[in-house]
């Protein structure tokens, strides 16, 4: 599967409008959302969103073992990379 990332298009958020989990609980919610695309699928997510959690909001499957998203990330298993276009290195 190919992940593909535009240009990221959102503005930058005050600190305290994010709660625990990284989501925005402000009534402008919508105008702080990224957008992205996941096999040429349109996404918008709150800034900090990873990208698994952004291909299971539009229904795509990415192959984990060692995620949970209580837990920090591993990343020891490896079975979830994926390629992102334009990425900066």
């Amino acid at each position: 599967k190919m992940l593909r990332l535009p240009l990221l298009r959102a503005t930058s958020l005050p600190a305290g409008k994010l709660g625990a989990a990284g989501i925005q609980t402000s009534a402008s919610r919508h105008q702080d959302l990224v957008e992205l695309f996941i096999d040429d699928k349109p996404v918008q997510v709150p800034p900090g969103t990873t990208v698994l959690q952004a291909a299971a909001k539009i229904g795509v499957e990415i192959p984990r073992f060692c995620y949970h998203e209580r837990l920090a990330v591993a990343g020891n298993c490896r079975m979830c990379l994926v390629e992102i276009e334009k990425q900066i290195k």
